[in-house]
């Protein structure tokens, strides 16, 4: 190893160990003093994108390997991703054994000298290089140079010169080297890594400070920090090396040069000049120094605005140089540094800008013409007076110097007395002391005026007032004149009095009041007077009638009073006046005023005096209010100062007044404060208190308040000056005299002695003239006349009142029965009183007839016309005449044959299909099938017999017969042992082998009944044995009987068997008969107690249901009659009035229907007491009956409920068994932790559940539509079923108008989601960059797909529920052909209500099972806890332990999915099985079986939906307390809440199925079909609201978060671990070019 490879590896150590280290500390160190820092030391063309002038593959070529004897071949496309050679291989990744590299062209393409390939690498910002490294994959070039530039568009500079020719080709001496002294930015050219070999593999590393002399001093060489700084790299590679043997020019030759390079590194730092540890992208993409130290710039190169205290510096080992805050004492924002002021202070921060007027390179003193006391005190303006003061300067106190007239600190006020300050001095002020307060204003002279005063001397008073005066604190008093003039001055007329009180003689007239003018006299002694307190009160004194009334002329005078004590402290120090008058209440609080008072006497007084004006009173009113209060005083209270201890007394009161001077007028002295007004037109009087003459108040007798108006007397007379009323002449009147007396006629206001004349009616009445004509009429005729001169009879009366053409006929009312409106016009004849305008359809000169084609009476005056004649209203089909014809009084239509009713719209009795002009069909009913002769008035379907069907009852039922009389007998043939379930024409059933008897419910001689299988088995063959031997005894027995029956003489007995076999051949129909009933006759009496006894239990629990159902029906009558506001206690009595026809008759008919239930609930009563009070006799005659058929069809029935028990029991525990499996799946889901797969799951199991919610909307209208059609069949039932058609109808139609609102909200909803998925399938994110757009459009395309995938899988999955619809379709028109059959089922329907009772007390044991599992759940808690255990387990694993979480999540929900289809079967069976027993139970019960079979149908789409939500719920439980746990803020508490809820929102969905299961289930009758339909709609939408509930959306928006949370964190990890990996690089490159050997010489 030489000596300047030694010297190169050395420095390029140092350098790279000494910026690693560096790079790892942060700019400050423990203590938190500044240091040195450095970003991290990296290979800064790490997947930097680099530009190349040339590349193989445009267009594509063969190129050669050099591999030294041979050359091996191969092909560069640029386009092609396996044989591309491009420049994203020079920085990319790579190893030895896979490496990647660029390609030039070869030398075929003229890729040669002087032809220059160039490389550029630009790094975005400024580096401190290091070093740059090549590796070759193909031989180094001969000539190649690095170059570098400190600026993106600066000029490119030489870095280094390689070159076997470098004299010739770079005009560089070969190796060359730097002596300390010259430029150290001198590039060198060396030929050591110029050689052709190796041929692949060569390294060429080049050290940016390698023979620099100041390399060791680097801190402190400015050269080298600008010779190592570089943004931009460029390689230029000038001369390939070859063999020679190009010169022949051989293609295949000049294909195996070219340039190739594998790995192009450059080490360095990010620039930062030692004040920043990192590098980051700002906003604007470009990589910048995250700079410290109080330092700026991209490269940290300034200091940071307000840190210009010093200058900017590198950071070096020895010292961080930071940038110093500028010192501006917190008064300023910004400096700048100044060279000259760091020189001589050694502080450059100069401040700009100094805030709070202060100034200075620190702002730290004030500027001219400011002052501050202390340094902590802001500066403040002197504020000097220009023309007041000597300068505009103030000491540090701010006190300015003043001329000798001018005071103040700013020199800018008049002395007192001294007003406009100028240069010249002040003046003296000039102001009248009765109109003014205090001194003039010292700025222009001008007077401060009392309130009513005006002039620049405050000498004279405004407008409106008057009185100029000293002692007024207004100045002047405010002209009063009951508010009527404004212009008023003081009078000459008046002079002061005073009304005086001192006590000397007597009270005069004072008094004590309390509260409730309670009043009390005043105990008086000479001078005094005091008053003695009242139940606690003090009281007032009460001033006499002097004191009181108009006390106008004492406005502004002073009250004055006195008490006297015995001893000074006796006095009182206060006391209340109380003013009362003109509907106000004033006060006044006066405090003392003592008065001295002669030792000589020694008699405290105290004296206390009111100013009475509006100023001295509470509370405030104006000056007005005030005076008008004073016009009428009507009290005048002065407190009791004496109190209850009689300490004082009242001595003395005086009020100052004024009266009119009656003599010497110009000696007494005046009271100017008396005014006199000067009035406006209309006024009168000194206060212009009175109107006028020809003037009179506006209000009347308004008083002196009242403005005064003109009179209005139309000049028919005077008004009075108070009132204003008119004294009327020319017979006028009126309170203006503006009209005409009565009897007159004629216009009063035109103002002429003639203008009222006599009116010409009878009886001197009042009339009216006619502007517009001048004509007179009559306006009070007598009653009922009318007409100008009332010569008419009025509307309503007939008549000649003054005999014009005729008689004279007084006006008589009109005779038209109350069938007229009395308020229309033209009702009747004026003349004959004929009846013009009858109403309610009557007709004659009285309108005493109905109309043709209506009836009634029209004489009925008690009801209204519009009820007194109603239409006949024919039926048509019934009419045999016309449709308006029938009896006039009862409206009784003319009837086709056997039709009846009033309107002829009803069959008779026995006849139905009313047809048009054919009238009914007779209804041909079997006399011995029906129960009577009467049919469906529509269908004609008789009314069949028990056991009877057809329409006219003529043969039995399956499972019937004996057709007679009594109807047909059930079968009850036994379901064990018989082949089939119909019997033959005896009764007898036809049994299977092994059973014998009539009902074939016994086995057979020699066999026995299996307890296990219920079958007959044949005995073993032992029992043959025993048989035989049985057999012999049984014989020997006959024979012994036979024996014994020789010796009977009994003669009628043989008479009486020959009379049999006589009968038997006489009569074989007899005999058979007797023969197919002998099973009828039970052997003993013993089983006929005994079966009558059963049959009556069994009659009592029937009568009880029917009971019941009656009850049920009541409810449901009155449940309706509520609806249709239907009083059934009083209507049948008194019906309510203001109700329609339609209406009443309907609530006749429900009054007749309750009325028949209550009737039938009292006949089931009573027939429960007969039945209870019967006598069973001991003995009963052995006669044919049918307790043992009724015995046999109970044991049948109490075997097929104990089969459906069994069956009941068998699906509870298939249930239990069920939520045991979903229990533990909840707690493998509690137990495991998910993370981002597991909620993407979640989300597509939401998806899926809103699909099956969507479908089973529709399941659920398809559901509610067969409902509407059952109802239309129903409603045809309801009719004969006591006749509540129309009540029952109304409710259906709104029921369908709500299921059709829910089909189109439901299909809406569907439309919106799957157009919600196209539109999210179709979304595309646009990509900027060219290169990942081709990736990316790949997985987008993929995405497309399976999008488009899940459309159709979507599609596929609606098409069953849109075949379940049709099919839906289908089962509606079957229901329409089972019209006819619902008619018989009505029978059936009243005794399978036992039976159905029976199934709902089993169905209610299943609930309770059911409720029992609930017990289970209280073990969550617990198992939360060991949950709980787990949650620090979280923070200790690493992504892959994460991923492998995520799969075996996947795992885990599976079985959920299989347990959820698991369940949807299982209810599916139990539904089928369920359907099997109801169809063995219920033969006659196949339309309601279609209904419970589509209900069950939709009962298991809830099933699992609920399940799923069920489940969902639990996981989103679980994943909220997990997100929880990594927060370490987990609580058991809350996992406990999330569990309750589920479990709560679990059983109510149970319940509530339960409760929908019990219904549809049991064997209700027809009538409550359409209740529980209804009832089973409502809780359906409950259940879909709850699908649909809020909570849920709430909870998945959770769950979305915390997976966006944990997605960031794993983002940050990812991030971590892409840092570790960056800095192993790093250090992994570092150590793979260092070399292992010396490098020798040529090499």
């Amino acid at each position: 190893m030489d000596s300047s490879a030694l010297h190169s590896l050395l420095l390029l150590l140092f350098a790279s160990v000494y910026f690693v280290f560096a790079g790892m500390d942060s700019c400050y160190d423990e203590n938190g003093v500044p240091s040195l820092c450095l970003p991290k030391f990296e290979n800064a063309a790490f997947n930097h994108s680099v530009m190349v002038s040339n590349m193989c593959g445009i267009p594509p070529e063969d190129y050669c390997m050099q591999t030294g004897s041979t050359r091996s071949c191969h092909h560069c496309d640029a386009f092609d991703s396996e044989l591309n050679r491009n420049a994203t291989y020079l920085t990319d990744f790579h190893t030895d054994e896979e490496p990647t590299w660029w390609q030039s062209q070869s030398m075929f393409y003229g890729v040669q000298y002087p032809n220059s390939v160039n490389i550029t690498l630009h790094l975005g910002k400024a580096f401190e290089i290091t070093y740059v490294r090549l590796k070759f994959y193909t031989s180094r070039p001969e000539s190649f140079a690095i170059y570098k530039r400190t600026d993106e568009n600066g000029p490119w500079q030489p870095y280094q010169y390689y070159s076997a020719s470098c004299r010739k080709t770079y005009g560089r001496d070969n190796k060359g080297f730097i002596r300390p002294g010259d430029n150290e930015r001198t590039p060198l050219c060396t030929d050591e890594f110029s050689d052709i070999s190796p041929l692949t593999g060569g390294n060429v590393a080049f050290s940016t400070l390698e023979g620099r002399p100041s390399a060791y001093n680097f801190d402190q060489s400015l050269v080298l920090q600008d010779w190592v700084t570089a943004t931009d790299i460029l390689i230029s590679l000038d001369r390939l090396n070859t063999f020679g043997d190009e010169f022949f020019k051989d293609a295949k030759v000049l294909r195996s040069y070219f340039y190739a390079i594998s790995d192009f590194s450059v080490g360095g730092r990010c620039k930062c000049n030692g004040h920043a540890s990192e590098c980051v992208v700002n906003e604007e993409g470009r990589s910048v120094c995250v700079c410290e130290h109080n330092t700026a710039g991209v490269d940290c190169q300034l200091c940071a605005p307000f840190y210009q205290d010093r200058p900017w510096a590198r950071a070096t080992a020895h010292s961080a140089n930071e940038c110093v805050r500028c010192n501006c004492s917190g008064l300023a924002d910004e400096c700048v540094f100044d060279v000259e002021q760091y020189r001589s202070t050694g502080q450059g921060g100069r401040c700009l800008g100094c805030r709070e007027n202060t100034a200075g390179p620190h702002c730290e003193q004030c500027r001219e013409n400011y002052f501050r006391s202390s340094a902590l005190q802001p500066c403040q303006n002197c504020n000097c007076n220009a023309l007041g003061s000597v300068s505009l300067q103030c000491d540090a106190d701010g006190v300015c110097v003043c001329w000798p007239s001018v005071s103040g600190v700013k020199c800018d006020i008049c002395k007192s007395g001294f007003h406009s300050l100028g240069p010249g001095g002040c003046r003296l002020c000039d102001c009248d002391e009765r109109g003014s307060v205090g001194v003039c204003s010292a700025e222009d002279g001008r007077c401060h005026c009392k309130a009513n005063v005006e002039g620049q001397s405050c000498n004279r008073c405004k407008p409106g007032s008057f009185n100029l005066q000293l002692e007024n604190p207004d100045g002047c008093n405010k002209c009063f004149c009951f508010g009527h003039s404004l212009a008023c001055f003081s009078s000459n007329q008046y002079t002061p009095i005073y009304i005086t009180s001192d006590f000397l003689e007597d009270p005069d007239g004072w008094k004590g009041v309390f509260s409730r003018a309670h009043e009390q006299s005043l105990i008086w002694k000479e001078g005094e007077v005091y008053l003695l307190p009242y139940r606690e009160e003090n009281g007032f004194y009460k001033a006499p009638d002097k004191y009181l009334g108009n006390m106008l002329l004492s406005y502004g005078r002073t009250l004055s009073m006195s008490f006297t004590a015995e001893l000074e402290e006796l006095l009182p120090r206060s006391v209340t006046v109380r003013l009362e008058g003109s509907g106000m209440s004033v006060s006044a609080d006066l405090h003392t005023q003592q008065e001295p008072y002669s030792q000589l006497e020694k008699t405290p007084i105290n004296s206390f005096s009111l100013r009475l004006t509006e100023k001295h009173v509470n509370p405030s009113v104006s000056s007005f209010e005030f005076l008008r209060m004073l016009y009428n005083l009507t009290a005048l209270h002065i407190s009791n100062a004496g109190g209850q201890n009689y300490t004082s007394q009242l001595s003395r009161v005086s009020l100052e007044s004024a009266v009119q001077k009656a003599y010497h007028p110009d000696v007494l002295p005046h009271a100017l404060w008396v005014e006199v007004c000067s009035c406006p037109a209309g006024f009168a009087g000194q206060f212009c208190q009175l109107c006028a003459p020809g003037f009179t108040r506006e209000t009347p007798d308004g008083g002196p308040f009242s403005p005064c108006v003109p009179c209005n007397c139309n000049q028919h007379g005077t008004c009075h000056p108070e009132t204003g009323v008119c004294a009327c002449t020319d017979f006028t009147t009126g309170r203006h005299c503006e009209r005409c007396e009565d009897g007159y006629y004629g216009n009063a206001l035109t103002g002429s002695p003639g203008d009222c004349l006599p009116c010409p009616c009878p009886d001197r009445t009042t009339c009216a003239q006619v502007p517009e004509t001048g004509d007179v009429i009559c306006t009070n005729c007598p009653t009922g006349q009318r007409g100008v001169r009332c010569e008419l009879c009025e509307d309503g009366f007939y008549g000649n009142p003054l005999g014009w053409g005729g008689t004279v006929q007084p006006c008589v009312k009109c005779q038209c029965n109350g069938n007229v409106d009395a308020n229309a016009v033209g009702v009747c004849d004026h003349m004959t009183g004929r009846c013009l305008k009858c109403l309610g359809h009557t007709t004659g000169d009285h309108c005493e007839k109905c109309r043709l084609g209506y009836y009634g009476n029209a004489l009925a005056n008690q009801l209204n016309p519009e009820r007194k004649c109603k239409p006949c209203a024919c039926n048509v089909a019934g009419t045999s005449g016309s449709p308006n014809d029938c009896h006039p009084n009862t409206g009784n239509c003319v009837c086709l044959g056997h039709v009846t009713g009033r309107d002829c719209g009803q069959c008779e009795a026995g006849y139905f299909n009313l047809q048009p002009g054919l009238g009914c069909e007779m209804c041909n009913c079997n006399p011995i099938g029906s129960l009577s002769s009467a049919c469906h008035p529509i269908t004609g379907q008789c009314m069949c017999r028990t056991g009877v069907e057809g329409m006219s009852c003529d043969t039995c039922r399956m499972g019937f017969f004996g057709f007679s009389s009594r109807g047909c007998r059930a079968c009850n043939c036994d379901p064990m042992g018989s082949t089939s379930m119909q019997c033959h024409n005896n009764g007898t059933c036809s049994c299977r082998n092994g059973f014998v008897g009539y009902k074939c419910d016994k086995c057979e001689q020699n066999y026995y009944q299996n307890r296990l299988s219920h079958q007959c088995e044949e005995c073993p063959v032992c029992y043959s044995i025993i048989r035989d031997q049985a057999s012999k005894l049984k014989a020997r027995l006959q024979e012994l009987e036979l024996l014994l029956s020789s010796y009977d003489c009994n003669r009628y007995s043989r008479q009486y068997r020959g009379h049999q076999q006589h009968r038997h051949q006489h009569n074989d129909l007899d005999n058979h008969i007797q023969k197919d009933q002998v099973e009828d006759y039970l052997p003993n009496a013993l089983e006929d107690l005994l079966a009558i006894q059963e049959a009556r239990e069994a009659f009592i629990k029937q009568f009880s249901q029917l009971e019941t159902s009656a009850q049920t029906l009541q409810l449901q009558l009155r449940n309706i009659a509520t609806a249709l506001n239907c009083n059934l206690t009083n209507f049948a009595k008194h019906p309510e009035e203001g109700k329609t026809q339609k209406v009443e008759n309907e609530c006749r008919e429900l009054v007749d229907t309750l009325s028949t239930a209550l009737n039938m609930q009292d006949q089931l009563q009573k027939m429960t007491v007969e039945l209870n009070s019967m006598a069973i006799p001991a003995v009963i005659p052995k006669e044919p009956n049918k307790w043992n058929a009724i015995v046999n069809e109970s044991e049948v029935l109490v075997k097929s409920h104990t089969d459906m028990a069994a069956h009941i029991e068998q699906v509870a525990e298939d249930v239990f068994k069920m939520a045991n499996r979903t229990y533990l799946q909840l707690v493998t889901l509690l137990e495991d932790n998910s993370t981002e797969s597991h909620i993407q799951d979640l989300t597509e199991k939401l998806e899926e559940m809103q699909q099956l919610k969507e479908n089973l909307t529709l399941e659920v209208n398809e559901t509610l539509v067969t409902h509407l059609s059952l109802q239309k069949h129903n409603a045809e039932i309801a009719d004969i079923l006591h006749n509540i058609t129309a009540s029952l109808s109304e409710l259906r139609r709104t029921d369908g108008n709500f299921t059709l609102v829910v089909e189109e909200t439901n299909m809406t909803s569907f439309s919106q989601t799957f157009n919600q998925t196209n539109v999210t399938a179709a979304q595309n994110p646009q990509l900027t960059e060219s290169e990942d757009l081709m990736n990316r459009t790949t997985n987008l395309d993929i995405s497309v797909q399976s999008k488009e995938h899940l459309v159709n899988k979507t599609r596929e999955e609606i098409q069953p529920d849109m075949d379940s619809a049709k099919n839906n379709l289908k089962t509606v028109q079957e229901l329409k052909q089972l019209t006819a059959a619902v008619e018989g089922l009505k029978v059936s329907a009243v005794s399978s209500v036992v039976t159905g009772k029976e199934v709902e007390a089993e169905i209610l044991s299943l609930q309770k099972s059911l409720q029992d599992m609930e017990q289970d759940w209280p073990q969550l808690p617990t198992l939360s806890k060991s949950f709980l255990k787990r949650e620090k387990m979280l923070n200790e694993k690493t992504l892959v332990e994460v991923k492998k979480r995520v799969k075996q999540t996947e795992k885990m929900i599976k079985p959920s999915v299989e347990n959820a289809t698991d369940a949807d079967s299982t209810a599916k069976q139990a539904e089928a099985s369920a359907d099997t027993v109801a169809k063995d139970a219920k033969a006659s019960f196949t339309q309601g079986k279609r209904i419970k079979h589509a209900s069950g149908q939709l009962r298991s789409a809830l099933d699992v939906t609920l399940e799923q939500l069920s489940e969902l719920e639990s996981q989103t439980a679980l994943k909220q307390a997990t997100l929880e746990a990594e927060e370490d803020m987990v609580s058991s508490s809350s996992v406990i809440d999330s569990m309750e809820t589920a479990k709560n929102q679990l059983e109510s969905f149970t319940d509530m199925l339960t409760l929908l299961l019990s219904q549809m289930e049991a064997d209700v009758v027809l009538e409550n079909y359409d209740r529980i339909l209804n009832e089973t709609a409502v809780r359906l939408r409950v259940l879909q609201g709850a699908v649909e509930s809020p909570s849920l959306t709430g909870k998945i928006q959770r769950l979305r978060n915390a997976a966006s949370d944990q997605e960031k964190q794993m983002q940050n990890l990812e991030e971590s671990l892409q840092d570790i990996r960056k800095e192993r690089d790093s250090l992994t490159d570092i150590a793979q070019n260092l070399p292992k050997t010396c490098p020798q010489k040529g090499h």
